[in-house]
């Protein structure tokens, strides 16, 4: 990790609340879009994030200098995560993934039974409103 800069995927609002140009709303949105979303694959994803991307593109700028993106060990691993085996807590760690979008996976394979096709996640309301790139990337880091 970069010296002197948070790790966009751990710091807790308080400790964004420190960055220049984020207050407690801005911090407390980053901690709010990351619960729900999963975490973020890089800083540029700020400027999807409520409040922070209609800042002043100077401004956002400064703010993601100040953040970076660990990768910890367990991120590395290209092992794919069963979507049929999962737990909610296994398919938050997902980038993409966030809360609502694994307990919407859990309750779908609870209703539905096994999912078959990986296709079948963009049937949820959650996913649904996703990009089709996200959604990829999603389906790509899943296995049956």
């Amino acid at each position: 990790m970069a010296a002197g800069k948070l790790d966009l995927n751990s710091a807790s609002a308080i400790h964004l609340r420190a960055i220049k140009g984020l207050g407690p709303s801005r911090a407390e949105e980053i901690v709010r879009y990351r619960s729900k979303r999963g975490v973020f694959t890089s800083v540029d994803q700020l400027s999807q994030v409520p409040h922070i991307g209609d800042m002043p593109p100077e401004e956002l700028e400064q703010v993601k200098r100040q953040l970076t993106i660990a990768v910890a060990p367990d991120q590395q691993k290209s092992e794919k995560v069963s979507v049929n085996r999962a737990n909610a807590a296994e398919l938050r760690q997902i980038p993409g993934i966030g809360e609502a979008h694994a307990e919407a996976i859990v309750h779908y394979r609870q209703q539905q039974g096994p999912i078959r096709d990986l296709n079948e996640l963009d049937l949820l309301p959650h996913l649904r409103d996703q990009s089709t790139l996200e959604r990829q990337r999603i389906k790509n880091a899943l296995a049956l």
